[in-house]
């Protein structure tokens, strides 16, 4: 299970440079102040990318941030209520399951990422010590490359502790390669662009055409010290 990843760009604007309009970015929310070395964990809002038009998503594409950790449509009680971890969606169920489902069939996303993170326990680990700490990153291919992209869902739900309806979001996540198994026994569905496009399509194959599986080679896992997240400030 990936609960952690990086977006060390200012998505905007890295997409300015790049010097791209087709499909055209159309920015919906203020630039965000949050330090791009800051990590993003569960509930934290970040960038995710949707169609303006689910049935073409070369016509544009939305930039917002939302709130990670998908809360579906159904849940009516306080946001608090909803307890169950649902910043990942398995693969396997992501088209049956009753909270994922219909975000599968009519809401897909992107989250751009830098990097993904996972933890494992170092030989002689006990508890209440701390884990080790791995970033998963890849060699750009060019320098569009140096983005990619979460295959995710994005819901709304209205529930009774707020004025207007919540948008949340999760992202696919399956069975590792052996890059990622050495540290986790799930890794997430991660997407060039042109893929990302693809898994956007409503139309197209949908799940089916992810891999999570990736071959050897595919990722590097550099250990890091986990950051200081402001946000965990009591």
């Amino acid at each position: 299970m990936c609960n952690e990843f990086n977006l060390r760009i200012d998505f905007a604007n890295w997409w300015d440079q790049q010097g791209l309009s087709q499909p055209p970015l159309l920015r919906r929310d203020p630039p965000s102040n949050r330090p791009l070395n800051q990590p993003f964990k569960p509930t934290n809002r970040a960038t995710l990318l949707r169609a303006v038009d689910p049935a073409d998503p070369m016509a544009g594409l939305e930039c917002v941030d939302r709130r990670w950790w998908l809360v579906p449509f159904f849940h009516r009680g306080p946001v608090s209520a909803w307890k169950s971890m649902c910043t990942n969606a398995k693969i396997e169920t992501v088209d049956t399951a009753p909270t994922f489902r219909e975000a599968y069939r009519r809401r897909r996303a992107l989250i751009p990422i830098t990097a993904f993170v996972e933890y494992d326990a170092p030989p002689g680990w006990k508890k209440g010590q701390p884990k080790r700490r791995w970033e998963v990153s890849w060699t750009p291919a060019d320098a569009f490359d140096e983005v990619r992209y979460f295959a995710g869902l994005w819901e709304r739900a209205t529930p009774a502790d707020l004025d207007a309806p919540l948008e949340s979001f999760a992202f696919v996540t399956g069975p590792p390669g052996p890059d990622v198994a050495a540290a986790h026994d799930r890794q997430p569905a991660v997407l060039t662009f042109a893929q990302g496009l693809e898994w956007l399509r409503l139309d197209g194959p949908g799940k089916a055409a992810l891999v999570t599986e990736t071959p050897p080679g595919t990722y590097r896992l550099t250990e890091r010290a986990r950051e200081r997240d402001p946000e965990d400030a009591v």
